[in-house]
């Protein structure tokens, strides 16, 4: 009987290390070949993101560079998915103004759906207690018109004008913070005149469509964590 279970146990450990080593061949071969199959694809991302520690980024940039691809609906979903991330503030800029002629129906949304404050070209919208989303809709207001009239009043004043000053200012004045990661949504390469001072230390991704179900959103917060991030002095 014992020999018996000996014997068993060794059949099972051979097995394991065919199987074993045999998923493995697979793997090379299909590396060699530039070719991976649907579970070796999960089997090297899994091991690749192990490596890589998840940062959320706590201000999340959308702009948008081609007018047909602004969907109301899909703008709305991916608020509750940066609620659900918990990324703490979404800017969506639209130099076509789309968005500004629909706040009212983005203001029913936070006001009845998402717990989400509501400001639209710096000026508050809605407000909720214990929010936990800030909204930011801006248009080209907000592009280089609004640093211009924020230069104008410093310059009327005897303060010294710094960088840290006129940051400070536009942030004030318009609530206009630097975003940590940008996306890019169609297929130009522009930026549409988003608000210039505030893209200093931003990481940018170029994406065709928004991300706005949590599994493309968590992604784009995938890439955003691979990155090199380096803050100079």
């Amino acid at each position: 009987m014992f020999y018996s279970i000996v014997q068993m146990i060794d059949v099972g450990w051979i097995c394991v290390c065919a199987v074993r080593a045999v998923y493995w061949l697979v793997m090379l071969v299909c590396n060699f070949l530039g070719y991976s199959p649907l579970w070796a694809q999960i089997a090297m991302k899994k091991r690749k993101m192990d490596n890589v520690r998840i940062r959320i980024p706590n201000h999340l940039a959308v702009c948008f560079t081609e007018k047909r691809l602004i969907d109301l609906s899909e703008v709305l979903q991916l608020m509750d998915s940066c609620v659900a991330t918990n990324i703490r503030q979404l800017s969506l800029y639209d130099s076509f103004g789309e968005l500004a002629k629909k706040i009212g129906e983005i203001e029913h949304t936070c006001r009845i759906f998402t717990n989400a404050d509501l400001y639209c070209d710096g000026k508050l919208v809605h407000s909720k207690e214990l929010s936990n989303l800030h909204v930011h809709i801006l248009s080209r207001k907000m592009s280089k018109g609004a640093l211009v009239k924020v230069c104008k009043e410093l310059c009327n004043q005897d303060e010294e004008i710094s960088v840290e000053h006129i940051t400070r200012t536009l942030d004030e004045k318009f609530h206009l913070s630097d975003p940590d990661f940008l996306l890019q949504i169609g297929n130009v390469p522009t930026l549409c005149g988003y608000p210039p001072w505030n893209l200093r230390i931003t990481e940018f991704l170029q994406s065709p469509r928004l991300p706005c179900s949590r599994r493309a959103l968590d992604y784009c917060v995938e890439a955003f964590s691979q990155r090199d991030i380096r803050v100079g002095k």
